[in-house]
């Protein structure tokens, strides 16, 4: 876990603009811009504002940089800033100093899924290295609201398909969820998909949620019969041919073995590797080809 602070993170505040009870942030990390959007809180004045985040070193974590898209831009770009009208600064919500911090603390939290903090540098570092998966649901991004909440219901189908939800699976889908998507404690009482409710999934979504719900459905490192059953007929529901379908599960494989290195902080020797290929239904030969690579890359 690592703490925020207003002091901690304060090195890398461009810019703090309020916009009555909002506050709208500008981080800079490494020159690379991340703007973030908050509510501010009253707080009482005993309150303290210190935001535990978890390090994304988890599978689930590194997952959701993945599948999370933040507005951003090149520090040369922003010149112009955003300015206060005197009708603004007549309109603002007054807050103390320590709420406005806070709101402050929360909006870097907001962009946290895109970074990462380095323990050997005591930094805050640009995560970016995306794999052929993060390429790809950056190139084909879900935008329509229905297509989201078949994801969800898909991915917890997925998830209780045991019979029961873990608590790392909790905590993954209370960060992951929205209002729009639908929350945790719904979805587990809705009924399983029907090819009726897939059919109105638009055919640009579909490889995309498939892909993503293959890669969440690999990231406990294993991959039984019943996930393959769930996985099989929801391919059928997105009536995804037989090669389409392999080609997206390599690709979840492939970032599934890649986040699995970077936990470990080190390549897999060879009897690791195998067994973990083996637990996933990866091919072995594969595998190595894809350690390989990543070793390169970096």
């Amino acid at each position: 876990m690592i703490e925020l602070t207003y002091k901690s993170i304060k090195p890398y505040l461009v810019e703090k603009v309020q916009n009555g009870n909002k506050i709208h942030c500008t981080f800079s990390i490494e020159e690379q811009e991340f703007e973030s959007e908050v509510v501010i809180e009253k707080m009482q004045s005993s309150e303290k504002f210190g935001r535990m985040v978890k390090k994304p070193t988890e599978m689930r974590s590194l997952l959701l940089r993945a599948l999370t898209r933040r507005k951003k831009k090149n520090s040369k770009d922003s010149q112009a800033h955003s300015t206060i009208t005197a009708e603004d600064k007549a309109a603002l919500v007054q807050f103390s100093t320590k709420e406005i911090e806070a709101a402050v603390v929360h909006a870097f939290e907001e962009i946290t899924d895109e970074i990462v903090y380095i323990e050997t540098t005591g930094n805050w570092h640009l995560a970016t290295q995306f794999s052929a998966f993060e390429v790809y649901i950056r190139q084909h991004p879900l935008t329509v609201d229905y297509d989201k909440k078949i994801m969800s219901r898909m991915l917890v189908e997925m998830a209780r398909i045991d019979g029961r939800i873990e608590e790392k699976e909790r905590l993954f889908f209370e960060h992951f969820l929205n209002d729009k998507m639908g929350r945790l404690s719904d979805l587990m009482q809705a009924p399983f998909l029907t090819a009726s409710d897939c059919e109105q999934v638009s055919q640009a979504a579909r490889a995309t949620i498939f892909l993503i719900v293959a890669a969440v459905a690999l990231t406990d490192n294993s991959f039984d019969k019943k996930e393959q059953n769930k996985l099989q007929v929801f391919a059928e529901m997105f009536g995804l041919d037989l090669p389409k379908q392999k080609k997206l599960f390599q690709i979840a494989q492939d970032y599934t073995l890649e986040i699995a290195i970077k936990v470990k902080k080190r390549k897999m020797n060879r009897e690791e590797l195998y067994k973990f290929a083996d637990q996933i239904g990866m091919d072995r030969t594969i595998a190595e080809q894809v350690q390989d690579q990543i070793e390169l890359s970096h």
